[in-house]
C-alpha cells in the first residue's frame, strides 16, 4: 500500500512526538512491501534522519505545526490548506495522522486512520483550555476529523474505553497500538546522584497533577533526606501550564530546597535519570498511556502512579497504584520504598519484567495487521 503519514508532530517533545518517530523508525526496520510518504513541514524535516525508509514531502509552511497547533493559538488556514492540497497531489491508498493534534481536512477521497492518544480535552476541558474560544476550536477540529475518519488508533484499552464514552464516533473502530519504551531507556550503571531523588517526568500541565505530588511530598519522612525532581519543559512547552502555581506551592510549603524543576532534558541524561532515582513517581489524573512510566521501568526503577486511567494497564502488578487525589496514601507510598531498599529492588526487577513485554518492533507489527484489516475491509 502506498501510505502517507502527518508528520505534525515530528518535533513535539511530548508523547505523541516519541510515538511518531518511535514507531516510524520502528516501521523502517520492519521492511516489507509498503510505501511510506511523511508529510513535514520545512522546519520539522530539518531534524528528519535520512536513514528511514521512508519518502519526504516538505511542505512550505508559515509556522511549524509544533508552533501554531498550541493552546493559545491554531494554525492559520493557508498552512492548513497547503497541507490539504500536498496531500491530494499524491496517489495514497491510506492517510494515517498519528494525532488529532496535527489533524487538517483531506481534500480527496482516501481512506484515513486517525490517531487518538486520550480524550484528556475532551472530558476535562479544565485542563487544557484557558477560554472558551480554545476549548471550540479543538472540540470542531475533533469532530471534524472523526467525521471524516474510517477508522480511530489509540494507545490502550482504557483510551479506547475513553474515546468510545466521550466521543461521537458511532459505528466506526476503535484499533489499539500501544506503545513502547526506546532503546536509549535501559538499565546501566550510573554513579549515585549527590543527593538522591524522586523522579517524575512528563508535562508540567494541570491534569499530571503535581500540586498534589509536592502536598505528599511534604508530608513524607523521605524528604529530609531526598529531593523531588520534577522533569518537563516548563519554559517551551506549547501546553496549558501549571508551572508558575507549582512554584507558589513549593514556596508556601519551604520546599524550596527539596523541589527542583529541571526543565527539559534529552534522552541521554534522562536515562541517567531514570536508573539514579530512588523510585519514580507520576499521579496523573488522566494518561492515555504514561510513557515515562514505561521508561522507567525500562530502567529498572521502582514506580507509584495514579489508578483510574492507562498507568494501571502499563503497569499492571510491577509498581504501586494509589488514587491520585490521596496525597497521605501518595506519600506512604513514597516512604514505604524509600525506607526499604530490599522492597526498592524487588519493584525494580518487576519493573524490568514487565517493560519487557512492551516494543516498538511490536507496536510496528500491531500498526501493520491494523493497515490490512483496513484493506481487506474497504476502510475499517
Amino acid at each position: 500500500m502506498r501510505i502517507g503519514i502527518d508528520g505534525g508532530c515530528w518535533g513535539n517533545r511530548r508523547g505523541y512526538g516519541r510515538f511518531l518517530r518511535e514507531l516510524l523508525a520502528a516501521l523502517s526496520r520492519a521492511g516489507g512491501d509498503h510505501q511510506y510518504s511523511i508529510f513535514l513541514d520545512s522546519i520539522a524535516a530539518r531534524d528528519f534522519p535520512e536513514d528511514l525508509r521512508v519518502a519526504r514531502i516538505i511542505v512550505p509552511t508559515s509556522q511549524s505545526v509544533d508552533a501554531a497547533a498550541t493552546a493559545e493559538s491554531r494554525r492559520s488556514v493557508s498552512d492548513v490548506l497547503r497541507m490539504s492540497r500536498a496531500v491530494a497531489g499524491m496517489p495514497l491508498d491510506l492517510f494515517f495522522f498519528p494525532s488529532v493534534y496535527s489533524y487538517f481536512p483531506l481534500l480527496n477521497r482516501v481512506t484515513m486512520l486517525l490517531g487518538i492518544h486520550d480524550t484528556m480535552a475532551d472530558s476535562n476541558p479544565q485542563y487544557a483550555f484557558a477560554t472558551r474560544r480554545e476549548q471550540f476550536y479543538w472540540d470542531s477540529k475533533v469532530r471534524l476529523a472523526i467525521f471524516q475518519c474510517d477508522a480511530i488508533l489509540t494507545v490502550s484499552e482504557y483510551s479506547r474505553r475513553c474515546v468510545a464514552e466521550h466521543l461521537r464516533v458511532g459505528s466506526k473502530p476503535i484499533h489499539v497500538v500501544t506503545e513502547g519504551a526506546s532503546s536509549k531507556f535501559r538499565s546501566k550503571p550510573v554513579s549515585p546522584p549527590v543527593t538522591p531523588f524522586i523522579l517524575y517526568v512528563g508535562g508540567i500541565s494541570p491534569s499530571k497533577n503535581l500540586d498534589t505530588l509536592i502536598k505528599a511530598f511534604s508530608r513524607t519522612k523521605a524528604r529530609q533526606r531526598l529531593e523531588l525532581w520534577l522533569a518537563g519543559d516548563y519554559q517551551n512547552d506549547r501546553f496549558k501550564s501549571s508551572y508558575q502555581a507549582l512554584r507558589a506551592l513549593v514556596q508556601e510549603l519551604e520546599l524550596d530546597s527539596r523541589v527542583r524543576f529541571t526543565g527539559f532534558v534529552p534522552d541521554e541524561r534522562l536515562c541517567t535519570l531514570y536508573n539514579q532515582a530512588s523510585l519514580f513517581v507520576m499521579p496523573s489524573l488522566d494518561e492515555g498511556f504514561g510513557l515515562p512510566a514505561l521508561e522507567a521501568m525500562s530502567a529498572g526503577a521502582p514506580v507509584v502512579v495514579s489508578r483510574g486511567n492507562a498507568l494501571e494497564e502499563v503497569v499492571g502488578d510491577a509498581g504501586l497504584v494509589v488514587d491520585p487525589h490521596d496525597q497521605t496514601a501518595l506519600a506512604e507510598a513514597m516512604d514505604g520504598i524509600v525506607a526499604d531498599s530490599g522492597y526498592a529492588a524487588e519493584l525494580g526487577r518487576g519493573s524490568l519484567r514487565r517493560a519487557a513485554g512492551f516494543s516498538w518492533d511490536a507496536s510496528a507489527r500491531r500498526f501493520l495487521d491494523v493497515v490490512e484489516h483496513m484493506r481487506r475491509r474497504g476502510g475499517e
